[in-house]
């Protein structure tokens, strides 16, 4: 009877933490005024609360669709506003920590789930689940990202 109350407890942890992000594809940026539909495409807004699909816009060769006023950034440099999730609430290789959005974490503690104790990640850092550093400020080849925001 124990472990189903562990396991009920790991999953309504795990589902309140996904409930305080939100992703951020296909949604006008004010910062560039761009919907990146990807990791690397976006679609121009032309100033509306929607983006216009006509045209599709991708990426050079190793830059991503950020946030930024460049729109296409060195990946290593920032992450992409819209891309993979399939990161999102596992606990790392290691399982010390899990990346529940891009700037929160949740401790594993050793196990397979994150736990109910959440971190947030100093200003101008995000998580990397490769990292030891939990939260980062430049992105690598082998960072494991969650693209996902939290709402504040």
């Amino acid at each position: 009877m124990s472990r189903w109350i562990y396991v009920f407890t790991a999953l309504a942890a795990l589902s309140w933490q996904l409930c305080l992000v939100s992703g951020k594809c296909n949604e006008c940026q004010a910062t560039n005024d761009v919907a990146c539909i990807n990791q690397t495409s976006y679609h121009l807004c032309f100033g509306q609360s929607t983006p216009n699909t006509a045209q599709t816009f991708t990426c050079p060769e190793g830059l991503v669709c950020t946030e930024q006023p460049n729109i296409c950034f060195q990946r290593t440099e920032i992450p992409s506003s819209c891309g993979d999730t399939s990161s999102c609430g596992l606990c790392n290789e290691n399982k010390v920590f899990a990346c529940t959005s891009l700037h929160t974490f949740s401790f594993c503690y050793g196990g397979p789930t994150p736990s109910a104790v959440n971190g947030t990640c100093p200003s101008g850092r995000f998580c990397d689940a490769s990292s030891a550093n939990i939260c980062v400020s430049q992105a690598t080849a082998d960072s494991i990202i969650c693209h996902l925001d939290s709402i504040e």
